[in-house]
């Protein structure tokens, strides 16, 4: 039997990572995050039950101070999701993945065979990657070449920076060894073409770490004056990378400033699992308002991430959280330390990797690294036995896993059918059926409210429609769970119909200030202003407006500038330029998916491609 798991384990792993890494086929609206996560609960649902089903006799376990630190961690964050279907079920999937891996490593006699694996991955990515960049497979994001299998290059920049270290220990043996060094080159090489500031200082660090290692292990003692120069050569880098996108850098100062003054008021419990979507914008704005000169507006856009994992984490769960998810990390690295063998080493490389991108990125937010992580985390401490470690018999195993396995797959084929009917409704509605598609979308509302983004979508199709108080009931559920510039603009397109001008007026300047690069609340509020009579105030909106600054210059922008001109010439009139600036948005709508990038029904983050 145990033979038989050993040759079962590694196809069934890489069919488990190779699908949570490369399986997005467009049948659900946000293909690179759903699609992945279904297939990875999917997987780990079978994992457990082959597990269970093929092993005799007992089952080790971590050792009991990890089991009850996770049972901590697992109640906190459960009673965070406040009832969210999707953060419960993906909080069972990673304890699950924990156990699973753990289970795993013992079974795997032969690491090199796990490390190859591993290596694999990192080299049909990279692959993946240089095809697009050489333009033989498309790109899924319009601004960047390189993105994999991912809908910007956080994600396979990430991804690389996280597998780079298991090529580079193939590169230490001596079979396959020239292999193993063209694949690193073509990683690296992936890495640096995808533009990722994150993932270039991260690799850095791992080769740093990896050369050290490698003239230690030949007796070679690296001297004072080499620390100093790697640690400069660092600073220099570091500094190098901002200067690289100084903008970019900058915009991030704000996000993380604005961040800390939301922990500040809440820190040691945070806002639950949907505080910092649910409160960020809010939060840009209020600062915006007080520092309206402030060097960073133009810098300033929707936002939800801070690129900064640990942020995040402090926001949604407070400093409590975020200290029961590292000390869940720390331990296991702690005893892993003791353990130098080449393994533990690459796999606390690879952990070091992901925990530097996590410092300047949003890598967790792909269902491969989560899971990468998890496993590894899971294999540092399978790989250093603990005298207090436990073991269950086959009767309660068998108990455990077919509540969890019963749990997984309903929360799976739950989300699998929910995710695909709202796919096919905004796909349909997009072509026109939006009215037939209102009643759909009604029924499936009663399952996914708990979801930001398709509160937004379909109050925004309550809009199109003309069902303006409907729309604007589901989009104030909506701005309970997500703060955001577009949700301002539709609920003051929703009053504006409504003929309560005055709660347009607010929500139109939330928006500016949500956003002061952009233009169109601006010209909505000069509109409401001479709409309500109040010349005056739309005569000192109409100068500022010109007045303003453009960070991407477009046609709609123009039309807004020469209709304020002409404002201003000709006070007492307004001419046809409002029509011009809605054809002008209407004739780069075809009837092509990718061509919906103004569309108001779809947010940004979830434009089909």
């Amino acid at each position: 039997m145990k033979s038989t798991i050993k040759h079962i384990s590694l196809p069934y792993l890489f069919t488990l990572l190779a699908g949570t890494l490369f399986f997005i086929p467009a049948i659900f609206v946000n293909r690179f995050i759903t699609a992945p996560a279904l297939w990875m609960q999917a997987g780990i649902s079978i994992g457990i039950a082959g597990c269970v089903l093929l092993t005799k006799g007992r089952i080790p376990l971590p050792p009991k101070n990890i089991v009850f630190l996770m049972m901590m961690w697992v109640i906190y964050h459960l009673w965070q999701s406040r009832g969210n279907i999707e953060n419960v079920i993906t909080i069972i999937t990673l304890i699950a993945v924990f156990f699973l891996f753990y289970a795993t490593w013992s079974r795997l006699k032969d690491k090199k065979l796990l490390f190859l694996l591993f290596s694999f991955l990192a080299l049909a990515l990279s692959l993946w990657g240089l095809g697009q960049f050489i333009s033989l497979l498309p790109s899924y994001n319009s601004s960047f070449a390189v993105t994999g299998p991912f809908d910007n290059p956080a994600g396979i920049s990430a991804s690389l920076a996280f597998l780079l270290p298991f090529p580079l220990y193939r590169c230490l043996q001596k079979k396959y060894r020239e292999i193993s060094i063209i694949a690193v080159c073509l990683i690296v090489t992936a890495i640096i073409l995808s533009q990722a500031r994150t993932a270039v200082l991260a690799t850095v660090v791992i080769f740093l770490l990896f050369f050290i290692r490698l003239l230690r292990e030949r007796n070679i003692k690296p001297l004072p004056v080499h620390y100093t120069a790697i640690s400069v050569s660092c600073l220099l880098l570091t500094a190098g990378l901002f200067f690289m996108k100084k903008d970019s850098a900058n915009g991030r100062l704000l996000i993380w400033k604005c961040s800390a003054q939301l922990i500040s008021r809440k820190p040691v419990c945070g806002y639950g699992s949907n505080g910092f979507t649910a409160n960020y914008m809010n939060e840009q704005a209020s600062y915006f308002t007080k520092h309206s000169d402030s060097k960073y507006q133009m810098l300033a856009d929707n936002v939800r991430h801070p690129f900064n994992e640990f942020l995040k984490w402090m926001v949604n769960y407070g400093l409590a959280g975020l200290f029961l998810t590292l000390i869940l990390v720390i331990i296991p690295l702690s005893v892993s330390w003791k353990n130098n063998s080449p393994e533990q080493f690459f796999i606390r490389l690879s952990l070091l990797s992901i925990g530097i991108c996590a410092l300047f990125s949003y890598p967790f937010n792909y269902p491969f690294v989560r899971l990468m992580t998890v496993a590894l985390v899971a294999f540092a401490v399978a790989a250093n036995p603990q005298k207090n470690s436990i073991t269950i018999n086959g009767g309660l195993t068998k108990a455990i896993a077919a509540l969890v396995l019963l749990t997984l797959l309903c929360g799976t084929a739950y989300q699998a059918f929910h995710e695909h009917e709202w796919y096919k409704m905004a796909y349909k509605s997009l072509r026109g059926e939006t009215h037939r598609m209102l009643p759909l979308y009604k029924s499936l509302y009663v399952h996914l409210s708990h979801k930001d983004l398709f509160l937004y979508n379909y109050a925004a199709e309550l809009n199109v429609a003309g069902h303006y108080d409907e729309s604007q009931q589901i989009a104030r559920e909506c701005d309970s769970l997500w703060a955001d510039y577009d949700l301002q603009m539709l609920m003051a397109d929703n009053c504006l119909k409504l003929q309560q001008y005055n709660e347009t007026e607010s929500y139109l300047k939330k928006a500016a200030v949500m956003c002061p690069v952009k233009f169109m609340p601006l010209y909505q509020l000069t509109e409401l202003y001479l709409k309500t009579g109040r010349k005056e105030e739309a005569r000192v909106l109409t100068q500022k407006i010109l007045d303003k600054n453009v960070k991407v210059p477009s046609p709609v922008i123009n039309s807004i500038k020469i209709k304020m001109r002409n404002l201003l010439n000709v006070p007492d009139s307004l001419d046809d330029s409002t029509q011009l600036i809605k054809s002008d948005i209407k004739t780069t709508v075809t009837s092509s998916w990718q061509d919906y990038l103004l569309d108001p029904r779809i947010p940004r983050a979830l434009l089909p491609t």
